[in-house]
């Protein structure tokens, strides 16, 4: 099933400021606890910006003190879940598209939807993505696509253009191939449920024509456009020599350091992690960023569309302070710092700001979002449907099984376990 992608003009200014107010003293506030996979001390980019927003909320008003619980990514979910069974959760959480659906059945959650005019109204991404069982769930604070990653001056070394299609990035990433270096590689191991592996399969399988899930939620990429999309894979290291076999061995963020460390000259990675990419000796601004390509230049493969969002917690005390700190997490200006740590922003009236403007790379983005983009929503358990996919790419590369017989087992267990 294909959802479009609703994209709004309306132009809001900012309201609010991210710094620079009188401090106001915290003694009598309301604390508003947060919990999010980002660090206000971390390394990453986008650490500083969470930073600003903290502080410049907290100095804006004088009645809510927002505290945050910085948890590491790969327990963030199952730390929610329990702590929320315990009645022990956030009042606010930092909630992944791609998750939500198992936030809201676990019971993490409350709706947003009495608060809705508390919030902005020109989202990139239709709302109604967002909301599961009637109610508003979560806003997005994030646009985040996937894109083709290269090193420029790997390809320029050979006198190669960036590649248009899947068969030219494969015999490129074979050309730019060392001992020392991959030419091409995603994380194909089965660390945090195989996430490499669906990050780069659902867009191809859609450029082929092909669905994950058919209109009732039924497992169906083991079509015609799923053999072909996952024998390509595999021909990325049985028949190009692109990828090694090592890449079974490595998970998402081992693929990441290793890119950053450069030895890995292309790979399908998102949008947010751009900046992170580049912040290191071995890549800096040589790291550079195309649409994913297709298995024909007509078009490239579908820009698959997921956010980071932020979600009431089931329970969240202070709901009307909680949504107050979500919108001003929203604020236009909140978004420009994102921006300037390549993060593209959730609101569309953050574009018309002038430095975004004049971003040219965020601005391609935005372009390849806005002609090709696809939010499909995920089921409870995707990150059980992503391990499975996972596993089906590394029989067919370790074991040597067939691709349509990999699928069709996929399929059918993951079908069984719905009694579908």
């Amino acid at each position: 099933m294909q959802f479009k992608v609703l994209m709004l003009g309306t132009a809001l200014a900012a309201t609010f400021v991210l710094s620079g107010q009188a401090p106001a003293l915290a003694k009598d506030k309301t604390t508003i606890s947060f919990w999010t996979f980002l660090s206000t001390e971390g390394t990453d980019p986008r650490s500083a910006v969470l930073k600003q927003i903290v502080d410049g909320f907290n100095t804006s008003q004088d009645t809510y003190e927002v505290k945050v619980d910085s948890i590491p990514f790969a327990r963030y979910d199952s730390q929610v879940i329990q702590a929320t069974a315990a009645g022990q959760g956030p009042d606010v959480l930092n909630v992944y598209s791609d998750n939500l659906a198992m936030h809201v059945d676990a019971g993490t959650l409350q709706p947003l939807t009495p608060y809705r005019d508390m919030l902005p109204d020109d989202f990139v991404t239709d709302l109604k993505f967002f909301v599961l069982k009637g109610e508003l769930m979560a806003v997005p604070w994030d646009t985040r696509t996937w894109l083709l990653w290269y090193r420029d001056d790997l390809l320029a070394a050979k006198g190669l253009a960036v590649p248009k299609t899947l068969d030219e990035m494969a015999r490129d990433g074979q050309a730019i191939s060392t001992d020392g270096l991959m030419g091409f590689g995603i994380g194909a191991g089965s660390a945090a449920n195989g996430v490499g592996v669906t990050e780069a399969f659902i867009p191809i399988l859609w450029g082929a024509g092909g669905d994950v899930f058919d209109d009732t939620g039924k497992a169906i990429f083991n079509s015609d456009a799923g053999v072909k999309t996952l024998t390509f894979m595999r021909d990325l290291v049985t028949r190009y020599g692109a990828m090694n076999k090592s890449a079974i061995s490595m998970g998402l963020e081992d693929m990441f350091t290793a890119y950053r460390a450069g030895t890995v000259g292309m790979t399908i990675m998102g949008s947010f992690r751009v900046s992170g990419g580049r912040n290191s000796d071995a890549t800096g601004d040589r790291l550079q960023t195309a649409p994913i390509p297709g298995f024909s230049a007509d078009a490239p493969s579908p820009a698959r569309l997921a956010s980071q969002t932020l979600a009431l917690g089931a329970d969240a005390k202070n709901q009307e302070g909680a949504v107050a700190f979500i919108d001003y997490y929203l604020n236009n200006q909140a978004q420009l710092g994102f921006a300037r740590a390549n993060v593209l922003p959730s609101r569309q009236s953050s574009y018309d700001l002038p430095e975004l403007a004049a971003n040219a790379e965020l601005q391609q983005w935005k372009q390849y979002v806005h002609d090709y983009g696809r939010f499909e929503p995920t089921p409870v358990d995707f990150p059980q449907l992503s391990e499975t996919i996972a596993k089906a790419l590394q029989q067919t590369i370790v074991q040597g099984i067939d691709p349509k017989a990999a699928l069709d087992e996929a399929v059918a267990t993951y079908n069984k376990a719905h009694q579908y």
